[in-house]
């Protein structure tokens, strides 16, 4: 039955590729990210230098975009020392990709970063036959049948870490566990953010003795791979920005960022100068917030003009206005580059976390307990139902379902001595307490190198 399903799924991924090349193709052409490295990943090459070294028998790790690369960043530096065996790292979106060239771009001679494959057989042999890995490490939780099913036969071992699973996902594979069953039974070694999500992997058919609860790599940021620039850029803007409170907004989607701009405006009416620096979740809607800002009629700068201006802060035109924004405007700063957010949580007073106030799962809450900043968000924390929920019960953070709630968070944490000194305490606290899932997650994996 297996050797059935299996074909079935090939005989369709054949089906659709025609399609799917097509479509892909267009967006490739039109520069739209969800094409980024579309033949890497349908016939992937690594391009290697003549003078590279050998690969094969390293550690294939998968992370997708960002948020799972600066989660994993501690556990590669753990596995680069004490296994020895270099790295293949891999990732789906253009920004986890981008952001792994810049990290780990120089090190060639132990971490290689190609974009994941299409889990179109040809694409998965190909990749295989090219890295020959003696392991493959997800982060956090994908599934890819043919992939896993070719790793199985090669007796490559599989193992997914801070493994998690949304409520839909799991839905959706339980509705196919017919077939799904035999992809999840192929999986060597799972490692469970939190009992929740063992008891799900569990009902979806990895074996109990391969299942482990180890916490969550969040808490393990490795704030020393960027530390020497987030302290130098930190002081300067600091020192730009010291006349003022300031609010974050990062990661935002659609329909946030009005949000936190009508607060914002009433805030700065009636409580003083306060800075806002918004990081939209996507690139691609940079022009469409930065002119939103404008339609406020506030004064709005870009970051990267800030760092090329040597952080002074040159009175910007709103063209979409045609006018200058008032000198007294409030002051806006758009985060445009990526990868710049954790030095802005550094500085900020309070730090609202999109993806929150709509239905987009929520974001990473913990980055600015790093710095003892308090979070806020909103009611869809889905992805980090369970950090929230703890930030929530210490008093680290608030969580908000209205403007009107959204807006009295903020000036809680801006002006309220005890709750800003409370939200300090507790968000160190909590980040400490729960240090060290990646070295308990390489205790693990270390036991399957030794298989």
């Amino acid at each position: 039955m297996k050797k059935i399903l299996f074909a079935l799924y090939n005989l369709l991924l054949i089906i659709i590729l025609p399609l799917f090349f097509v479509w892909m193709s267009c967006l490739y052409f039109l520069k739209d990210k969800k094409a980024a490295g579309l033949f890497n990943k349908l016939f992937p090459s690594l391009n290697k230098g003549v003078n590279e070294p050998d690969f094969e028998n390293g550690v294939w790790i998968h992370t997708v975009s960002l948020g799972e690369l600066k989660a994993s960043a501690n556990f590669i530096d753990l596995i680069i020392k004490k296994t020895n065996k270099p790295v293949y790292l891999s990732a789906v979106v253009k920004t986890g990709y981008d952001y792994a060239k810049s990290l780990y771009g120089k090190d060639r001679s132990r971490i290689y970063i190609f974009y994941f494959p299409y889990d179109f057989y040809f694409s998965v042999k190909i990749i295989l036959n090219l890295i020959k890995p003696s392991l493959f490490v997800c982060v956090e939780t994908e599934i890819w049948p043919n992939l896993f099913n070719m790793l199985k036969k090669r007796k490559i071992p599989i193992s997914i870490i801070n493994a998690r699973i949304s409520n839909k996902s799991y839905k959706n594979y339980s509705v196919l566990g017919f077939f799904f069953k035999y992809v999840f039974e192929s999986l060597d070694l799972v490692l469970c953010i939190s009992g929740g999500y063992y008891e799900k992997f569990l009902k979806l058919g990895v074996k109990r003795e391969n299942l482990h609860i180890t916490g969550n790599m969040k808490f393990d940021l490795s704030l020393r791979n960027f530390a020497e620039e987030i302290d130098e850029k930190a002081e300067n803007l600091k020192n730009t920005f010291k006349d003022g409170k300031v609010i974050v907004a990062g990661s935002t989607h659609k329909g946030e960022e009005k949000l936190i701009l009508d607060a914002f405006v009433k805030l700065n009416k009636k409580n003083g100068k306060i800075f806002l620096f918004i990081a939209p979740r996507h690139p691609e809607r940079f022009e469409y917030v930065y002119n939103l800002v404008a339609d406020y009629n506030l004064q709005c700068y870009r970051l990267s003009s800030i760092y090329s201006s040597n952080y002074e802060l040159i009175p910007p035109f709103n063209e979409s206005l045609k006018k200058a924004s008032p000198v007294d405007a409030g002051i806006v700063v758009l985060v445009d580059i990526i990868g710049e957010l954790i030095t802005i949580y550094s500085i900020c007073d309070v730090a609202f976390i999109g993806g929150s106030m709509v239905q987009a799962g929520g974001h990473n809450l913990l980055e600015p307990l790093f710095f003892g900043k308090p979070v806020i968000f909103g009611k869809y924390v889905e992805n980090f139902s369970e950090i929230a929920g703890r930030i929530i019960e210490i008093k680290a953070g608030k969580r908000v379902g209205s403007p009107a709630e959204l807006f009295n968070a903020l000036l809680y944490y801006l002006y309220d001595e005890k709750a800003i000194k409370d939200a300090k305490e507790s968000g160190l606290n909590l980040i400490s307490q729960n240090k060290g899932s990646s070295l308990k997650n390489l205790e693990y994996i270390a036991g399957l190198l030794k298989k």
